[in-house]
């Protein structure tokens, strides 16, 4: 029997957690999952957080960011989009059939849209909803997000990565040209994309979870420091930072969120031993704030910055 799950929570953890369970949890039906997310930003499986987005940036908005299970490009989500997902066994899946869905729910709108090759809806050539899909034994699932009234500014500021030398093994998103529905019709909302969805699925069993009825087991391992750094692939970074000594950079190298390497140098005409803060500094965590803190530690601590 085909059931709609809708969450009325919109902690990103709780939510991809809830995903992946019902994924887990899947049968025959096809079932339809709608949820929505505070700010945040997801990324792929295999990406590199640090070559996705400004963490700088997200700790000071208060955006969270969350690496999922499955695979893809890194997406900005907040309370003006609507995510979905189908979930069933890939013998029943299809993806030509959930595409039409979504055209179908979005016709009764008023949106005339097409799919491109790259696995978005377009309306006009601009984007307004990417998919992915993920399987798992025979487990499946094909989700996406429908951009509604996001928060255009805050996105790009979002997934735009901070002006570091960085060299990464991941996979990097691909930008595309968006705009919301609400860009195309004032009338649409976050509810009425939920409403159509509905109406389109066609399903009378309708669902609604929450933290308190629902148990999403991996919510903690979403939220983990491991999870999110740990499992980011190998990169090499160089931070820059001017001190009234001259410019000094940092050379690393990470391998599963730990600094490997690391090699300091400065341009200054004075000599300084970097040698004991390189050797404090591998093995741990990379965190920049805490490089920096290492510096001002063992070389810097009676010079101010210029």
């Amino acid at each position: 029997m085909k059931i709609i799950i809708i969450s009325k929570e919109f902690d990103p953890y709780f939510n991809i957690a809830a995903e992946h369970q019902l994924f887990l949890d899947s049968d025959e039906d096809i079932h339809l999952f709608l949820w929505q997310n505070d700010a945040s930003v997801i990324i792929g499986r295999n990406q590199n957080l640090y070559a996705e987005c400004d963490l700088p940036y997200l700790k000071e908005h208060n955006i969270k960011a969350v690496r999922r299970f499955s695979g893809g490009g890194a997406v900005y989500h907040d309370k003006g989009n609507v995510n979905f997902t189908f979930i069933t066994k890939e013998a029943t899946a299809s993806h030509s059939r959930f595409i039409d869905f979504i055209q179908a729910a979005m016709q009764k709108l008023g949106i005339d849209c097409e799919f491109s090759g790259r696995n978005d809806l377009l309306y006009k050539n601009q984007k307004f909803s990417g998919h992915a899909y993920y399987t798992d034994g025979d487990n499946y699932m094909y989700h996406g997000t429908i951009l509604v009234h996001v928060d255009f500014s805050r996105l790009g500021k979002a997934l735009t990565p901070s002006t570091l030398k960085l060299q990464s093994k991941g996979i990097e998103s691909v930008k595309s040209r968006v705009i919301n529905l609400s860009e195309i019709n004032k009338k649409v909302t976050t509810e009425k994309v939920i409403e159509a969805f509905t109406e389109t699925f066609d399903c009378k069993n309708i669902e609604y979870i929450n933290k308190t009825n629902f148990d999403a087991p991996l919510e903690p391992l979403l939220a983990s420091y491991d999870w999110m750094y740990g499992q980011s692939p190998n990169f090499d970074i160089v931070l820059d930072r001017r001190y009234s000594l001259g410019n000094v950079s940092v050379h690393i190298s990470i391998s599963d969120g730990i600094i490997k390497d690391v090699q300091i140098s400065t341009d200054s005409l004075q000599l300084y031993d970097f040698k004991p803060c390189e050797n404090n500094l591998k093995g741990k965590h990379f965190n920049e704030p805490a490089i920096w803190e290492c510096l001002d530690l063992y070389i810097f601590k009676d010079l101010k910055l210029s």
